[in-house]
């Protein structure tokens, strides 16, 4: 029982700092940048080095559930490639062009900040999108594994899947675009790498928040402040 207590525990804080984060950057820097990334290298850096970390430390010691017949990959062995990751793209941060609004530390960044390193955006980008379709595979395939779920449940966690998916394979798309026709989509679209970041995000924080069973708290906070009124 306390297995499971701190699983949803874990599901949890994943899907409240998920929620939090792109939020905690804009309301820090209060400035738009082409993506969450380019937060590094200003005063929302320490939020967007510390859940990133978070998010890698707590998938990494993710159990979930054991790997069923039939199955490719264990929940353990999916949450601690995606836990590595998100580590690997907080250490790898991403180039310090091009952000459109003001960066602070581009001069004497921390860890192994960059002005255009192509090597190190190419292992930053690619860590990213793999932790986000990690995180769909997560929602669309594992999510939906309990039997006793409903139905209306698993086609959330379907959904949210997708969502993350159709987000990074958009992002991929407009890359191509902007490679292939030499364009900049960000003066069309300003900061759409950071929108679709921030949907992709969304999607899979409140995958976890609902498998976390939220709706539990939810209802047992209701039901305690109904007591509290009830006794005024």
């Amino acid at each position: 029982m306390e297995d499971k207590k701190s699983m949803y525990s874990l599901r949890k804080t994943i899907g409240i700092l998920g929620l939090a984060l792109p939020i905690l950057l804009l309301v820090t820097h209060q400035q738009l940048l082409s993506s969450m990334s380019h937060y590094y290298y200003t005063a929302g850096g320490v939020f967007f080095i510390l859940i990133l970390s978070a998010f890698g430390l707590i998938l990494i010691n993710y159990r979930g559930y054991p790997k069923q017949e039939g199955e490719l990959f264990s929940d353990r062995l999916i949450t601690t490639v995606a836990g590595i990751c998100i580590l690997v793209t907080v250490l790898v941060p991403t180039k310090s062009e091009n952000p459109l609004g003001t960066l602070f530390f581009t001069d004497t960044p921390y860890l192994f900040g960059h002005q255009s390193n192509s090597l190190l955006g190419t292992i930053h980008l690619l860590s990213a999108a793999f932790f986000f379709f990690l995180l769909g595979y997560m929602s669309f395939y594992k999510f939906v594994l309990n039997h006793n779920a409903s139905a209306s449940r698993n086609r959330l966690f379907k959904r949210s899947g997708i969502i993350v998916w159709a987000s990074v394979g958009a992002l991929i798309v407009i890359f191509a675009i902007e490679k292939i026709l030499k364009i900049n989509m960000d003066e069309i679209f300003p900061a759409y790498t950071f929108w679709l970041e921030w949907v992709a995000v969304y999607a899979f924080a409140v995958a976890w928040l609902v498998k976390g069973k939220i709706h539990l708290d939810v209802e047992k906070m209701m039901k305690t402040f109904s007591q509290e009124k009830s006794l005024e």
